[in-house]
C-alpha cells in the first residue's frame, strides 16, 4: 500500500488537504477498503457523487475507476449536493453511497462521506480495512453515469404542501458551492419567487466561503433578504447538507431555533422522540418535553446522529451546525434543500412570518459556537485535562467534551473532529448569566491550560 496519512482518517468521515494528504492514489486506495467493506455487508452496487471543488472531478474519476476495478458496480451521479447523494443511494436496492465533499472546510480540501447499507461508516472503520488491505481480484464492475436530480425534485414536492396563492419570496445563497446545481429549480418549482446569489458553482468560492455557520458569511445574504423585502433568506453550505436561515426583518435563527420551530410543529401533529446534540439550547429539551415529545442529546456530529436515528427511530433530528434531519415523512438523512423547503411549507401552512415563528419560540441569550484555534494532536488532550480538572459546580455531561448545566444557563468545550479547534458555546437566563458563564469557562479553561492562546472567532 502506497503511503497514505491516517490523519485524514476521521470519526465522521475522511478529509484532508488536495493534493498533499488525499489525492486520486490514496483514492484508489480508499476504494479498496470501501470494496473490502461492501464484500462484508454484501453490498454489489454502490452510488457515487461530487461536490463543486475543483479536485472533485478528478477523484471520482478515480473512485469509479477503482471501485469498478474491485468488482463493485458504479451509479455515478456527477455534480450533486450531499443530500442528493444520499438520495440516490436511498432509492438504491443496496442502500449505499460514496459522497467526494470537503464539506464546510477550506477550498484545497475534500475527502469522503460514506454510506454503506444504509449506515454511515467511519474514517476510523475505513482505515483499519485498509490497514488489512486484502481485496481479491474480481471482474470489473459496470460504470453507469446517472441523473437524479429531477426524481429529486418530484419527491420533495410530492412531500411539501405549498399554498401558492401568496407567493413566497426567497433568497437562496449557495456560496458557489454545490447547492447552486439543485436548490434555484427545486424552489421554483415549489412556486418560490425565488431570488439568487452566488448559484454558479465554483470552487474557488469566489465571494464568501459556503459555510452558514460562520456569521461573516451571512452578511450578504441578510442585506439581499432586507433589499428585496423578501420572505425569508436560505444559506447552504459547499454541498448542501447544512441550511442557513435569514428571516423577513434580517435576523439569524441559529439552527437549535430552527429545531425547536420544527418540534412544535411535528409534535402537534404525532408523538416521538427528537435528537439534538450536544452544542443545542437547553430550551429545545424542554420544549420537547412540553408537547409530549422525548429529548434525546447527542455527541455532535452528522455520525452520531446518524447512529441515533438507526436507533431510536426519531421524528427529527438535528444539530448546532445547520445538520437537520427529517424522519417523519422524508428518509431521515441531512438536507439543507429539505430543510429549507419544510421551513416554507411551515409558514405557507401557517399563514404566519418566519420572523413570528421565530418570535413565539423562547428568547435565547447565547453565543454561535466559538472556535479557539489548536492543533489536532493536542485537542483531545485539552478536552481530557479540562473535564477532569474543571472545578465549576453544575451538571456534568460528558458524552462529548465536557458540557455543565448550570441553574442559570450552561457552557461547553469540546473539540472538533473535522478541524483543529475547540469548540465553545454558552447559554444563560439572561445576557448577565450568559457573561458570567462564558467568563467562568474561560477563566477555569486559562488556569487548566496555560499555554493555549485563547482567542475566540
Amino acid at each position: 500500500m502506497m503511503e497514505i496519512s491516517k490523519s485524514i482518517f476521521r470519526e465522521y468521515d475522511i478529509r484532508g488537504i488536495y493534493p498533499d494528504q488525499i489525492d486520486e492514489n490514496s483514492i484508489n486506495n480508499i476504494a479498496k477498503a470501501i470494496a473490502i467493506k461492501c464484500e462484508q455487508e454484501n453490498v454489489q452496487e454502490i452510488c457515487i457523487g461530487r461536490d463543486g471543488r475543483l479536485s472533485g472531478e478528478s477523484l471520482i474519476h478515480s473512485l469509479e475507476k477503482s471501485l469498478s476495478k474491485y468488482g463493485i458496480n458504479v451509479k455515478n451521479i456527477g455534480l450533486v449536493t450531499t443530500p442528493l447523494l444520499y438520495f440516490a443511494a436511498k432509492k438504491n436496492k443496496y442502500k449505499s453511497g460514496v459522497m467526494i465533499t470537503g464539506s464546510h472546510n477550506p477550498k484545497n480540501y475534500n475527502g469522503i462521506k460514506l454510506i454503506i447499507n444504509d449506515k454511515p461508516v467511519s474514517g476510523n472503520e475505513i482505515y483499519k480495512l485498509l490497514v488489512k488491505n486484502k481485496s481479491k481480484s474480481k471482474i470489473p464492475g459496470k460504470i453507469e453515469y446517472v441523473d437524479i436530480k429531477s426524481k429529486y425534485i418530484e419527491e420533495v414536492k410530492n412531500s411539501i404542501q405549498i399554498d401558492n396563492s401568496a407567493q413566497i419570496k426567497v433568497v437562496i445563497d449557495c456560496g458557489n458551492g454545490a447547492a447552486g446545481c439543485i436548490a434555484p429549480k427545486l424552489f421554483k418549482d415549489l412556486g418560490c419567487e425565488v431570488i439568487e446569489l452566488f448559484t454558479e458553482v465554483d470552487g474557488n468560492f469566489p465571494n464568501h466561503h459556503p459555510d452558514p455557520g460562520k456569521l461573516e458569511n451571512l452578511t450578504d445574504l441578510i442585506k439581499k433578504v432586507q433589499s428585496t423585502k423578501a420572505d425569508l433568506g436560505l444559506a447552504f453550505d459547499g454541498d448542501g447538507d447544512r441550511v442557513g436561515l435569514i428571516t423577513n426583518k434580517g435576523q439569524v435563527i441559529y439552527p437549535d431555533k430552527i429545531l425547536m420551530i420544527f418540534s412544535k410543529d411535528i409534535l402537534n401533529k404525532k408523538q416521538g422522540s427528537i435528537i439534538f446534540d450536544v452544542k443545542c439550547s437547553n430550551a429545545l429539551p424542554k420544549l420537547i418535553k412540553d408537547l409530549g415529545g422525548i429529548p434525546i442529546m447527542s455527541p455532535t456530529g452528522h455520525f452520531h446522529i446518524k447512529n441515533g436515528i438507526k436507533e431510536h427511530n426519531p421524528l427529527l433530528a438535528g444539530e448546532m451546525s445547520g445538520h437537520i434531519f427529517f424522519n417523519d415523512k422524508w428518509y431521515g438523512f441531512d438536507d439543507g434543500h429539505y430543510s429549507g423547503a419544510r421551513i416554507i411549507e411551515l409558514m405557507s401552512k401557517s399563514k404566519k412570518s418566519i420572523s413570528l415563528l421565530n418570535e413565539e419560540m423562547p428568547s435565547l441569550f447565547s453565543t454561535p459556537e466559538l472556535n479557539i484555534t489548536v492543533t489536532d494532536e493536542i485537542k483531545f488532550k485539552i478536552i481530557e485535562d479540562f473535564s477532569a480538572k474543571c472545578s465549576l459546580e453544575g451538571e456534568k455531561i460528558t458524552i462529548d467534551g465536557l458540557r455543565i448545566n448550570f441553574d442559570n444557563g450552561w457552557g461547553l468545550l469540546r473539540a472538533s473532529n473535522t478541524t483543529p479547534k475547540l469548540v465553545m458555546r454558552f447559554e444563560g437566563n439572561t445576557e448577565d448569566d450568559l457573561k458570567t458563564i462564558q467568563g467562568n469557562f474561560i477563566d477555569e479553561l486559562s488556569r487548566i491550560c496555560p499555554d493555549i492562546d485563547i482567542n475566540l472567532d
